[in-house]
Parts: C-alpha cells; sequence; structure tokens
C-alpha cells in the first residue's frame, strides 16, 4: 500500500511539473534587466497597451499581433517597471492600468519555426 502511495505521488508531482514547460524556458538576467522566453501567441490577453505574455507587457501593434496569432515565437528585451495608477477618493479618476506592471517597450520577436 505504502509502496502505491509513493508511485502515485511522485507521478502526480511529475504532471504538475509539466504543465509548466514555457515557464521553464524564461531566462532573465538580472543585472541589465533584459528578459527572453519562448510561448505560444495567443491574443486573448490583447490590451491596448500590448498583449499580456509570462507575466510580462510586450508592446506591440494590434497588426503585429494579428500576424503572430497561433504561432510559437521567442520574445527578448530590456524589463521596464511601471508603477500603477492610484485613483484616491476625492481626486479626479486617472486613466491607465491600476497594478504595478513589468513591460517590454522594445521587444524583439522572432518566430519559431516547427522542427520537421
Amino acid at each position: 500500500m505504502k509502496f502505491i502511495l509513493t508511485i502515485s505521488l511522485i507521478f502526480f508531482q511529475l504532471i504538475g511539473f509539466s504543465q509548466a514547460t514555457d515557464s521553464l524556458l524564461t531566462q532573465t538576467n538580472t543585472k541589465s534587466g533584459v528578459v527572453s522566453f519562448t510561448t505560444k501567441f495567443d491574443t486573448v490577453r490583447l490590451t491596448k497597451s500590448g498583449i499580456y505574455l509570462n507575466g510580462y507587457l510586450v508592446n506591440i501593434s494590434r497588426e503585429q499581433a494579428n500576424e503572430l496569432k497561433g504561432k510559437k515565437i521567442r520574445v527578448s528585451g530590456k524589463v521596464t517597471f511601471v508603477e500603477g495608477v492610484k485613483n484616491l477618493p476625492g481626486e479626479d479618476i486617472k486613466a491607465g492600468i491600476e497594478v504595478d506592471t513589468k513591460q517590454i517597450l522594445s521587444p524583439k520577436i522572432e518566430i519559431i519555426k516547427p522542427q520537421l
């Protein structure tokens, strides 16, 4: 019984770790603030400011997003930390993102061709 329980726990851990393969490909150099990651592009998280990919707001146009839809890409660029807009009671409402974001303002995007 203990053997089956041990094997089951190991099996479930392997399945859990296999779900995060794209996040394992993220490489960050903290000194220079440069990040590089690989992901499959999907326009679900597209906003006016860009698209959210792997926790970063990547600055791209809608036209470029439509060209990349469904493709596997490598994104790299310098990360800029932008503080969120704080709307306080009694003040005029400010436009912008309310939470702090990590943005890649000038990304380098490469399409990764499938291997045959």
